[in-house]
């Protein structure tokens, strides 16, 4: 699926152990404290315990992760800009 094809996602938590999110291009990395997503918005990394992918649909872009959930962080991609800024974030 075309980056560009998904342009925002929607996420929600139950109870604080069930995460559901679309929008997802791709899984970057995962173990039981942490998955990685890359979305059309950007990079969403959830941390937490016993993190397990129960299902994921790449058509739709689609997943959903059971465990403890202890955070959900946020990272925009930055694009354009001179080398030293890309580098050095300024």
């Amino acid at each position: 699926m075309a980056k560009e094809e998904i342009k925002h996602s929607v996420l929600s938590i139950k109870e604080r152990n069930v995460i559901m999110l679309d929008g997802v291009i791709n899984v970057s990395g995962f173990d039981e404290g942490y998955v990685t997503l890359e979305t059309g918005d950007g990079r969403i990394t959830i941390e937490g315990g016993g993190l397990k992918i129960e299902s994921l649909c790449r058509d739709g872009g689609v997943i959903e992760i059971s465990g403890r959930i202890d955070g959900v962080f946020y990272a925009k991609e930055k694009k354009g800009g001179s080398r030293f800024s890309r580098l050095f974030g300024c």
